[in-house]
């Protein structure tokens, strides 16, 4: 008997011993797992701090602290809605409610708290809730991480983006200026030059005046059409040749009944002003020469013109007709006419091509990219 005691005995004291053994392995452990916490709570980047329900301040690390320039100590006194921005709190609190009826398990604002020296200070916060087993709520876990800096540079960013924004404006309103009044400089010189030729009595003196006076014309709806567009770098390059082409049937007393106009011209075709002003010019002789040589003695036909732009910003523009055509020996280069070496002046300034066929009515076609 008293042996198979002491055996007991002995059992139970191994037994006892393993669980003290396991206790202190389980309570070192627990003080490792604290020791952690508390270094990785302290020493976090970022505020970490625990808050009541009520919003008091239970816990707080160093960088809480140097975020809000108070100590632990005087958090204690303070709860988060007294440092809270009154206009920012009606936000937290709709959040602290649908958290609390676990509507939501964490959220995210950015927010404004009051430094202790009364300075603004913009803080990321995310918070969660910890509850006891029974689902009762215990204490919210408030991570807080400074984006003052990061306000500050949206706040510059946004200033600058206005001082742009107010910049660009002024530079467009005196842009329209400068359109408005080279339009109405060039129709002066217009006006002048119809008035001038009141006192022509040479016909082909008139003719020449007559041109100059449709060339500034030209000109002058270019700056017209700029001053309504709103890309004030370019126009729609279709909606001016339609008005163009209408003033030079106006200016030739065309009969529309004899002469038809066909125009294809591809949608979002946009020309600058160092583009469309040459091009203008180009079909604006172009077309007079048809309007002039081609239908001679009221002959019925039709007039083309079509501007095509493909994805390498690569521009064709034809101007033709279906008159009598041009004569045997026409050389472009070579021929006299004033209004085809500004044509060649013009191509050149646009760095382009012609080339023009005319055994069957005339086809001029001029090719360029747009830089």
């Amino acid at each position: 008997m008293v042996e198979e005691r002491t055996a007991e005995l002995t059992r139970i004291n191994k037994s006892l011993q393993a669980e003290i053994t396991e206790r202190q392995r389980i309570g070192e452990a627990l003080r490792e797992s604290q020791q952690r916490f508390r270094a990785t709570f302290h020493q976090a980047a970022v505020g970490i701090a625990h808050v009541a329900i009520d919003g008091r301040w239970l816990l707080v690390n160093q960088r809480l602290c140097d975020i809000l320039g108070y100590t632990p100590e005087e958090l204690q006194f303070l709860t988060l809605q007294d440092i809270t921005h009154p206009d920012d709190i009606n936000a937290d609190l709709k959040y602290f409610a649908r958290i609390i009826a676990d509507n939501i398990q964490t959220y995210s604002i950015e927010k404004r708290y009051f430094h202790k020296d009364n300075s603004i200070v913009w803080v990321n916060l995310t918070v969660s809730l910890v509850r006891e087993p029974s689902g009762e709520p215990i204490y919210f876990i408030s991570v807080v991480e400074d984006i003052s800096e990061r306000q500050a540079a949206l706040r510059d960013r946004k200033q600058w983006e206005e001082q742009i924004q107010a910049s660009l404006l002024e530079k467009a309103v005196l842009l329209k200026e400068i359109y408005h009044r080279v339009k109405n400089n060039l129709q002066v010189i217009s006006s002048l030059l119809s008035l001038q030729s009141a006192y022509i009595k040479d016909e082909y003196d008139l003719v020449i005046f007559k041109q100059s006076q449709q060339r500034i014309a030209s000109m002058a709806l270019v700056h017209e059409k700029l001053y309504q567009s709103q890309d004030l770098a370019r126009i729609n390059f279709g909606e001016y040749i339609r008005d163009l082409v209408t003033d030079l049937f106006t200016a030739y007393e065309v009969n529309e009944d004899a002469i038809a106009l066909n125009i294809n011209i591809d949608d979002g075709v946009f020309l600058g002003l160092d583009t469309a002003i040459p091009c203008s010019l180009i079909i604006h002789e172009l077309v007079s020469n048809s309007l002039k040589y081609a239908f001679p003695s009221g002959r019925d036909g039709t007039i083309y013109i079509e501007i095509h732009q493909n994805q390498d910003r690569h521009v064709t523009l034809v101007v033709s007709d279906d008159g009598i055509g041009l004569p045997p020996n026409f050389s472009f280069k070579n021929i006299a006419s004033l209004g085809w070496q500004l044509v060649d002046a013009l191509i050149n300034q646009i760095s382009g091509n012609i080339n023009i066929q005319g055994a069957r009515g005339v086809e001029c076609q001029v090719t360029f990219t747009l830089i």
